[in-house]
């Protein structure tokens, strides 16, 4: 249901996440300081005048990317089941995690492989947005839980 503040939160998730499919992540340079590759949903692609070669997939990435939306607004579709909402929003979590170990997992593979520094671009901090604001919409889904359950012994 629109009205209710852990959906605002998930659909918060859900913009943030898609935003961040469709961004560069990383920006990798060389030790003259020039951007050399850069890490996107797709993979390290070496930048340049021509063409985009690309030195290494991240198709792991581009799955835990497109699965965190898709949990979100599935979490707020199940709007009536509120102990699955607070389910999935655990496992979308832990997924967000899992995406930041494989992210450093990528950035150190492309660290030794190409001998370049790496920085991150300010979309690698929606993943950890989005944690906050899942914990909060978990909070959100426990207190409605709670008064439901309340209501529900008074009668």
């Amino acid at each position: 249901m629109i009205q209710r503040i852990q959906t605002l939160y998930l659909l918060l998730v859900v913009v943030l996440s898609c935003i961040m499919l469709f961004s560069p992540m990383v920006d990798l340079y060389d030790k003259s300081g020039a951007l050399v590759y850069r890490l996107t949903r797709q993979g390290v692609f070496q930048t340049g005048d021509t063409e985009n070669t690309l030195k290494l997939t991240t198709w792991c990435l581009t799955v835990i990317s497109a699965i965190v939306p898709l949990v979100a607004l599935a979490t707020i579709l199940l709007f009536k089941k509120r102990l699955i909402q607070i389910r999935l929003s655990i496992f979308n979590i832990v997924l967000m995690f899992g995406f930041y170990a494989l992210l450093f997992i990528y950035i150190w593979l492309a660290k030794q492989q190409l001998a370049t520094d790496w920085y991150l671009r300010i979309v690698c901090a929606f993943p950890l947005v989005n944690v906050i604001l899942t914990v909060l919409a978990v909070r959100a889904i426990g207190k409605d839980e709670a008064l439901v359950k309340s209501l529900n012994r008074l009668r």
